[in-house]
């Protein structure tokens, strides 16, 4: 193969790579949509020297980041290869400690801690009412922070038994509609925090774009989502007092969201 034809194959998958990236496409539609280009990509690496694709590489930004997307895929492949896969109870576990430890690195905990965890709250409370008491047993050892969380969650629910005033009490359940909304919010919302979070911790250490890009779609969804929830709100026939407790639940989320977003280089 000479290098004319290397060039060539180069400026396909690069031209390629833009339209893609102008419609969008976040990084698993792109392995999808250019899996006919990977010979071809193979076939660059096998004969190319190595300053030869540096050239590539500075001249094709496209060309770049497909090669920055496939050795992200394979450096995923060589981690997880000899690891069985990982049900749901220990995906929920390792991202609630994720979470925990990026919080206590920044001085919060206690019940502030527990606040800012809102998000994890219904994969929490799935979790804990559908696991045996020995599975959990191993999570709290396997997981020190999701132990800790699991414990101001019961420190948390042992005050709330002890008081007399119920101030909700006296408030209409919510449509299902809008406890999916709801639901979704949290879980999405509790994503994007750690997501953000851990962009933040690592960009100065490596180049973390690809992890920025998946990222911006997320938020993007999310604040839309959070833009429509008064609307959503209103047309279910929600009360105005539960409307208020709603927005006063979401907004330090939306703001937290927010400030994490605009710490991160987009």
């Amino acid at each position: 193969m000479s290098v004319t034809e290397r060039r060539r194959i180069v400026e396909n998958i690069d031209r390629k790579m833009q339209q893609l990236n102008a419609l969008g496409f976040i990084e698993v539609q792109i392995i999808a949509a250019m899996a006919d280009y990977m010979p071809d990509f193979h076939h660059v690496m096998m004969n190319a020297t190595r300053q030869e694709m540096d050239g590539f590489y500075a001249e094709y930004d496209g060309f770049f980041k497909f090669a920055k997307i496939l050795e992200t895929l394979a450096e995923i492949i060589e981690a997880n290869k000899d690891n069985p896969a990982v049900n749901k109870e220990d995906e929920i576990a390792k991202a609630i400690d994720l979470r925990v430890r990026q919080l206590e690195s920044k001085g919060i905990g206690g019940i502030a801690l527990v606040a800012q965890m809102i998000g994890h709250l219904p994969d929490f409370h799935w979790l804990w009412n559908t696991i045996s008491d020995e599975k959990l047993s191993f999570l709290c050892r396997e997981y020190t922070g999701f132990y800790r969380y699991a414990t101001l969650m019961e420190e948390a629910a042992e005050a709330e038994s002890k008081k007399t005033n119920v101030s909700y009490r006296d408030l209409s359940e919510l449509p299902d509609s809008i406890k999916t909304i709801i639901t979704k919010l949290l879980k999405e919302g509790a994503v994007i925090e750690q997501g953000l979070q851990s962009i933040f911790d690592e960009q100065h250490k490596r180049d973390m774009w690809l992890e920025i890009e998946i990222m911006e779609t997320k938020y993007e969804c999310w604040m839309n989502l959070f833009a429509e929830f008064p609307d959503q709100l209103r047309k279910a026939n929600v009360s105005e007092e539960s409307c208020s407790i709603m927005l006063k639940t979401f907004t330090p989320m939306f703001q937290r969201i927010k400030q994490l977003y605009s710490q991160v280089a987009i």
